[in-house]
């Protein structure tokens, strides 16, 4: 077997500072990949040097990493919600701008979904041939999670679980809107973003009496596990996902699903969960109450630890790295 090229992870330096699902990714993927024999440093900017590494695997859109093979997963997604600059992109996608330079500097881009692949393909031009698929993982323990621990310390009644940020982004607003009257539970697991503490107090008033929120939990703390597995319906109702590491959580827990249409989620879940705009609260309490009201299914467990745990895909991303090195 080739023998594995040193690699760095790079992203950007406020990554951390409000970490969400690109951070865990990031942090699950060098787990994952140490265990099939590829070492992965986090790259230290002030005493790393950059010669020392083979690859230079950068999260999200980075400047300055030339110099040694570089594979980028570009985390990126755009809809016509975003006006002009969308279409725009459309029309002129061989366009010069700093993303689409990072985006042809790269050896190899890692879309998460074919449907980012082609997104990327259709807005700056990049050839299919520079572009590999590696879907995004999930750590099969949330498959074993006990919902005792939760129940126990938040009670006994159903609910609808949302877990991440606290931002425009992720939709909670209108999540809040459309299950207010309906009599279900809903609690929020996740930090306001710092830039929409507003935000945040709006989504806390017009949630009052239905509504908890938790602090944020760390990505491994069992009680974490245990929301997922004592949630009725998992709700990912942010305004785009790709495809939402919460929801494959969340799947693997046992919850039913109601999910955005926005961003790669059918690519992910199929058939096997409901769907909605996230922009129409409407649809939001339709596609939550017909998860509420359905019986466990037992094939959305199986179809996400058949094709999205971290093991297999820290394969995927080693075989990648051989191949680039």
């Amino acid at each position: 077997m080739t023998p594995s090229p040193r690699v760095a992870f790079l992203t950007y330096p406020a990554a951390f500072q409000n970490a969400g699902g690109g951070e865990i990714l990031l942090l699950k993927l060098r787990e994952y990949l140490g265990k099939t024999g590829v070492p992965v440093d986090l790259f230290d900017t002030w005493q790393a040097r950059i010669e020392d590494y083979r690859i230079l695997h950068v999260f999200g859109s980075v400047r300055d990493c030339l110099g040694l093979k570089v594979v980028t997963s570009p985390i990126l997604w755009s809809d016509p919600s975003h006006g002009l600059r969308y279409w725009a992109k459309v029309l002129f996608p061989a366009l010069p701008s700093a993303r689409r330079e990072i985006l042809l500097r790269s050896d190899v881009l890692v879309p998460n979904s074919d449907m980012e692949k082609r997104l990327i393909r259709r807005l700056f031009a990049v050839p299919n041939g520079r572009m590999r698929t590696i879907h995004n993982g999930v750590d099969p323990a949330f498959a074993q999670a006990d919902p005792a621990a939760f129940r126990a310390r938040f009670g006994e009644r159903n609910f609808v679980l949302s877990v991440g940020r606290i931002e425009p982004r992720k939709n909670q607003l209108n999540l809040i809107r459309a299950l207010k009257g309906t009599g279900k539970r809903l609690v929020f697991i996740g930090d306001p973003v710092s830039d929409y503490a507003a935000y945040a107090a709006r989504c806390r008033e017009e949630a009052k009496g239905f509504a908890e929120f938790i602090p944020a939990l760390p990505h491994g703390d069992a009680l974490l596990k245990s929301a997922y597995a004592a949630a009725r319906v998992f709700a990912l109702q942010g305004r785009f996902e790709t495809p939402g590491l919460a929801a494959l959580e969340a799947a693997l827990g046992g919850a039913r699903l109601a999910v955005t249409r926005g961003g790669s989620t059918r690519e992910y879940f199929g058939g096997l969960v409901r769907y909605f705009n996230p922009a129409s609260p409407p649809e939001i309490r339709r596609a939550v109450l017909e998860a509420w009201e359905a019986s466990p299914d037992p094939a959305l467990k199986a179809h996400v630890l058949e094709r999205f745990t971290w093991d297999r895909i820290a394969a995927d991303y080693a075989r990648l790295y051989r191949e680039t090195a």
